[in-house]
């Protein structure tokens, strides 16, 4: 068995240990697996352009007869990605909860949708929003203080699972560590 082979084995075993530490789902577990050994033998992900066709024979949406039966809409799910690289931006709280059009923020207008969307069609559409563990508290905080109806619902919440962020030429490990108010992209020790 080669050196770095043995020395991938030994890395993904001690993340392993990491994150069964850190409570996270053993799915979350075997899908970084499945990622680091793909990284470790080199495969990029990258799909050639040359390799990609477009479909063929797509119906034309202004060519349907058929009435939409908003009826459907009470077993359908608004779900919002709402955690994902505005920490690692810097940023000090969710990029959702930033003001985009005049004090309203993303997750304003994304609440106001879904209640006219309730309102317009008489379906109790569900709503979602798949948080990380750095947007949960403040998306929760926000949607309390402005949207309690929307707040109170079982569900409102998913939240992602944490792995660990790897350099893919070093496979430095970078883990965010809280500093102050915000977290900080540091060195895994």
């Amino acid at each position: 068995m080669s050196l770095i082979l043995i020395l991938s084995i030994l890395f993904f075993h001690n993340q392993q240990a990491k994150m069964v530490a850190g409570d996270c789902a053993p799915s979350a577990i075997s899908a970084f697996e499945s990622t680091f050994n793909s990284l470790v033998s080199g495969n990029t992900g990258l799909i050639a352009e040359d390799t990609i066709s477009p479909a063929p024979d797509l119906d034309n949406a202004a060519s349907f007869t058929h009435k939409a039966d908003t009826s459907l809409l009470a077993k359908t799910v608004v779900l919002k990605l709402n955690g994902g690289l505005g920490t690692g931006m810097g940023l000090d709280k969710a990029k959702s909860l930033l003001k985009v059009k005049g004090d309203d923020t993303f997750l304003d207008l994304t609440a106001k949708q879904v209640i006219q969307m309730r309102q317009e069609y008489g379906q109790k559409v569900k709503f979602m929003l798949m948080n990380s563990f750095s947007t949960s508290k403040d998306t929760l905080d926000f949607f309390e203080s402005k949207y309690p109806a929307l707040a109170a619902e079982d569900g409102l919440e998913m939240m992602q699972n944490k792995v660990p962020k790897l350099d893919a030429q070093t496979l430095e490990v970078r883990v965010p560590v809280l500093k102050g108010n915000r977290l900080d992209f540091a060195n895994n020790p």
